[in-house]
């Protein structure tokens, strides 16, 4: 549930410090004006509220976190309990929730410092808000993160005929990856990009070879199966969403070990299962890449936690 029911835009809870509020309320008028349903304290806690029930509540219900970070902020209480009440719904929903925008150069703190960030001042506040509401807009409407795609093609000749963007999506794993291919794509086409762009392996061993697991993909879209071998040209429009099913088919020294099945995290298979979940993660792994924004180019301009330099434009 948002906030505020007349606003249908992901919610987000923002924390700050009390010494930021001037610039933080800018920031969150710039939200308001992309179409964020943005929680601040000062605008949404009501005289007689309960304060701690208030913002439990509110990060219940948002969709994302953002901490507004400075120097300001550090050892700050509240900030800090928001930080680990919002570690903990990271953890909990599997998906990327805590965001970071800086007003200042000050480092931050341990927990956070591997993670990227977006940098708010020297004149980068606004475009901060166009590339955490683009991205927030993108994967709420996807139902899952989006990362980049793993091995993903060269960008093409500017004079050659567009290309086409589309979300690969895979429901077990709950991440999605944005793919590039030709206007006009056939089935064929469509699924020779998806295993190019998406490295999908076909088999993982251990042992020389003798145990391991086959992988084969279906694939579906708008509820329809697609034929792998048909060259009837495909109804895909810039951002639509193409669902992968991972089937595997574990065997043994002797042959298969059952019949091909749904691969689902932590189902237990014909051989041992933590064999068969080892042998699986090591295949796709990059497929379920930890890191939120999902890509270290410093030049991705939908990476909404990447470490901009205050210069940059």
């Amino acid at each position: 549930m948002p906030h505020h029911p007349d606003r249908q835009g992901p919610a987000v809870f923002v924390s700050y410090a009390t010494a930021d509020r001037a610039e933080v309320l800018k920031f969150h008028q710039d939200l308001l004006d992309r179409g964020i349903d943005p929680f601040l304290d000062i605008m949404d806690i009501l005289p007689g509220d309960d304060v701690v029930m208030s913002i439990n509540g509110a990060l219940e219900r948002s969709d994302y976190y953002v901490l507004v970070w400075s120097g300001a902020a550090r050892d700050r209480y509240w900030v800090n309990s928001e930080i680990s009440a919002a570690m903990v719904l990271e953890q909990r929903r599997a998906r990327p929730f805590v965001f970071i925008v800086r007003l200042d150069d000050s480092d931050l703190p341990p927990v956070l410092a591997p993670r990227r960030y977006l940098d708010a001042f020297g004149g980068l506040r606004e475009i901060a808000a166009d590339r955490l509401a683009t991205v927030w807009k993108r994967d709420r409407a996807v139902g899952t993160r989006v990362l980049p795609a793993p091995a993903p093609v060269p960008e093409p000749d500017p004079h050659a005929a567009p290309a086409l963007h589309v979300y690969a999506r895979n429901q077990s794993l709950r991440v999605s990856h944005e793919v590039r291919l030709a206007i006009a794509a056939t089935p064929r086409n469509l699924i020779a990009a998806l295993t190019e762009q998406l490295a999908l392996p076909t088999e993982a061993s251990e042992y020389g070879g003798a145990v391991g697991v086959r992988f084969s993909y279906r694939y579906q879209h708008a509820g329809e199966q697609l034929d792998p071998r048909s060259d009837a040209p495909l109804d895909l429009a810039e951002g639509d969403v193409v669902d992968i099913e991972v089937v595997v088919e574990p065997y043994g020294p002797d042959g298969a070990l059952s019949d091909p099945v749904s691969f689902l995290p932590g189902r237990d298979y014909a051989i041992p299962p933590e064999m068969i979940r080892e042998l699986c993660e090591k295949a796709i792994e990059h497929l379920r890449a930890d890191s939120p924004g999902g890509s270290d180019d410093p030049d991705n301009p939908d990476d909404p936690n990447e470490r901009d330099e205050p210069d940059a434009s």
